[in-house]
């Protein structure tokens, strides 16, 4: 089975790269044609990435995705040893507790997503001073 799914992967990959060209003949947009035209030969991936790491925002944004991340995925990863190193036989509700975590944080992001799009409220939640106003 793995090896006629490789095939069909394999064989999709092979008309991806014979039919696909790497631009449209008509950009899509008046945006892509306009970045047809801005867009220097120079430009290179090194450099795109050299100026995203000069964007304080931008690094900001990565920081703090990366602990979230990070902290979320080192929970759930101990979260088993931890329960049972306290609770030896509680392996069920090791897993109600992870089960718990990840629905409140897709409750969370649903909430805060919507509570976002009707106060406009984007910037103060990252502004240093947001707890002053």
């Amino acid at each position: 089975m793995f090896y006629i799914i490789g095939g069909v992967a394999t064989l999709l990959l092979i008309l991806v790269i014979i039919v696909f060209k790497e631009k449209p003949k008509y950009p899509p947009s008046r945006a892509q044609s306009l970045s047809y035209a801005l867009a220097s030969p120079d430009a290179s991936y090194l450099s795109s990435i050299i100026r995203l790491f000069k964007n304080l925002n931008f690094v900001l944004l990565v920081i703090t995705y990366g602990l979230n991340a990070g902290a979320f995925y080192a929970l759930s990863t101990l979260l088993n040893r931890m329960v049972i190193r306290h609770y030896p036989g509680e392996e069920v509700n090791a897993g109600r507790i992870g089960l718990t975590i990840v629905i409140a944080g897709m409750l969370g992001a649903v909430l805060s997503g919507i509570w976002l799009d009707r106060s406009k409220t984007y910037k103060n939640l990252c502004h240093p001073n947001c707890l002053i106003r």
